[in-house]
């Protein structure tokens, strides 16, 4: 199978694609957006139906997605966990509810075990049945993560292929359908409440597929069983609607925990204190092609709901999926709570021979219909947008140097000048330093800038953490933060904190956090309060304890001090040590005037015959 990333971009099954390709290239050097193409063949990762990989036999493949604030299973099972029955389609969630399924993350008691759905899944509807995607047919689940994966949209990437051909579909239902789903994944506070699911659905036919329709069906089981008593405790209080604004192109199905009418006042989103199921769950229509005989894309066809009693039966299950997602209906919400589903109906769509269409959708929860629709919202901002979002600053490269009873760090001032990638902006706002503990990760110094914003400390570059033992392993990280996009409701951003970097402070160690080759000073920083304890002992050449000392110095060098501005303050020459080599050079930080120098950062300059000149730098702090 060729790689997905690379296959994303254009669809070879026709000319036309070719097409689309060269203009993509030409439309790329001029600088412009390379999603105002037809998205019906842009990004498309179905190449050719040969090749494609090897199926997972009967084995089932499954994987979490729990980077953002939304959990979720994503399997290439196309039956049901508890249940066992088959439903020959791709399926969303676990209805067994031993794995996540939409799990939304809010604070409280029972964030963990609240399972917002039973189980959702994609329906495609063909000449009167449901199409039979069969799991023996799946590829395994591929996972690939930005940062790590170059070419990962997401934080959290999943794809696996899956198709109608198996011997155990019948050949009166076989069409020659295949569908590749992919979904993304974020952790940023604007992105981190829906999961994207995007869907490639191939016609394995020379000639064309007509009137496909496609459809999302959900079953959401909306509250903890904290949420009721009773037969009713878990499912039977939900109510389902939808939000249709043909003008803007905003289709939303979502469904809430209605009023339980087994419990007394109106619990509407529970009946804790603060209420265990106050999220809307939803999902937003992205992207689908024009319908057959339109040209307009992105538009839903209809929204349906039943209750459990009317659930597709067995004899005639797969028509009735059809039927369904082909009537065309926009149903009204009903009029009280039950146990519902909905279904979120797109089509009819042509599908050329050997060609694909798309259809995309944003899948998540918020706080009301207008929370869902703000989070869903920058779902649709991150695809116009070719997946490029705000994101924080450049993390810092920082250092953490051990020494008595104290342990230093470091930062360097590349953040200070990131830009945003969405607003091409400098929106730089300041640093965080983090020292881990039991409990996690705990603040020890915030610095910002001097502006409108936050505490105004100024900006600093280094933090000596002195609440630590000696010979105890205290790990570190030093995160950058920006301004946050209030206009656009996107709170501050802070790059990540990573595994950290561990020091352990005692007596301090020559080679300790340096490099043991090359031109280098210890110790780097000098701490005035330590100096006793770096272990250099007066002699009556050098009754000095504060020390600092040059290693690895060539033969016959010479080393000149300066200040940042440039001042030479002493040089030192014909360097050899206790036994005559000329290898190291101590001194006692006193200057040619016989000044001891004070806090800040010095540069030197190590000279020798034969040699390049060696630049580098030390910190002192008093």
């Amino acid at each position: 199978m060729e790689d997905f990333h690379t296959m994303k971009r254009f669809n070879p099954g026709n000319n036309a694609g070719l097409l689309v390709l060269v203009a993509i290239l030409l439309i790329g050097l001029g600088g412009s957006n390379v999603m105002a193409i037809d998205k019906q063949v842009a990004e498309n990762p179905l190449n050719n139906y040969q090749g494609l990989g090897k199926v997972g036999a009967t084995a089932i493949d499954e994987v979490i997605c729990n980077i953002g604030m939304v959990d979720n299973l994503i399997s290439n099972s196309t039956s049901e966990y508890a249940t066992g029955t088959n439903d020959w389609t791709i399926l969303i969630g676990d209805d067994a509810a031993v794995n996540p399924s939409m799990v939304w993350k809010t604070p409280g008691q029972y964030a963990d075990n609240n399972h917002y759905l039973y189980f959702a899944s994609l329906r495609i509807g063909y000449q009167g049945h449901n199409v039979r995607l069969s799991q023996d047919q799946a590829t395994n689940i591929t996972i690939r993560r930005d940062g790590v994966d170059d070419d990962a949209l997401s934080l959290f990437d999943t794809q696996f292929y899956v198709d109608d051909q198996s011997p155990l579909v019948p050949n009166e239902y076989k069409v020659g359908v295949g569908v590749w789903q992919n979904t993304y994944a974020w952790s940023e506070s604007y992105r981190d409440d829906f999961i994207i699911y995007d869907w490639y659905i191939k016609n394995l036919n020379e000639g064309p597929l007509d009137s496909i329709f496609v459809a999302l069906h959900a079953d959401a089981d909306i509250s903890t069983a904290e949420g009721g008593t009773g037969t009713q405790a878990w499912s039977r209080d939900d109510l389902p609607g939808y939000y249709r604004d043909d003008d803007a192109n905003e289709y939303i199905s979502y469904m809430y925990d209605g009023d339980n009418p087994t419990i007394p006042g109106n619990d509407i989103g529970g009946r804790q204190s603060p209420k265990e199921c106050a999220g809307y769950l939803g999902s937003l229509l992205m992207y689908c092609p024009a319908r057959m005989g339109e040209t307009e894309e992105t538009i839903q066809s209809g929204h349906g709901w039943w209750d459990w009693n009317s659930d597709p039966s067995d004899d005639d299950a797969q028509a009735e999926w059809y039927d369904r997602a082909s009537n065309g209906l926009w149903l009204e919400p009903p009029p009280s709570p039950h146990d519902f589903r909905y279904l979120q109906k797109f089509g009819p769509f042509t599908i050329p021979g050997m060609d694909s269409i798309r259809v995309m959708v944003a899948y998540g929860l918020g706080e009301g219909l207008e929370g869902l629709r703000t989070n869903l919202g920058w779902a649709n901002t991150l695809f116009t947008n070719d997946w490029v979002g705000p994101s924080a600053p450049q993390a810092p490269v920082y250092t953490v140097t051990p020494g008595n009873g104290q342990v230093t760090i470091e930062w360097d001032s590349e953040a200070e000048t990131s830009h945003d990638p969405l607003t091409f902006e400098e929106d730089f706002e300041g640093y965080r330093v983090w020292k881990q503990t039991e409990a996690g990760w705990s603040l020890l110094m915030e610095c910002d800038l001097i502006d409108d914003i936050g505490f105004n400390t100024g900006i600093v570059h280094s933090y000596v953490d002195y609440d630590v033992h000696n010979y105890f392993q205290y790990t570190y990280a030093v995160t950058a933060y920006d301004k946050g996009d209030f206009a656009n409701n996107v709170e501050s951003l802070e790059s990540g904190k990573g595994a950290g970097l561990s020091a352990e402070p005692g007596t301090y160690d020559m080679t300790a956090g340096e490099e043991n080759s090359g031109i280098h000073v210890v110790p780097n920083p000098f701490v005035a309060q330590s100096a006793p304890d770096y272990g250099f002992s007066p002699t009556q050449d050098n009754p000095a304890t504060e020390r600092i000392v040059f290693v690895n110095l060539p033969p016959d060098a010479t080393i000149r001090v300066y200040t940042l501005t440039g001042d030479l303050i002493t040089t030192l020459e014909n360097i050899t040590d206790d036994n005559g080599d000329q290898t190291t050079a101590g001194w006692d930080l006193i200057t040619d005037n016989m000044q001891t120098i004070v806090s800040g950062l010095y540069l030197y300059v190590v000279e020798a015959s034969g040699e390049d000149d060696f630049v580098g730098k030390f910190a002192v702090i008093r």
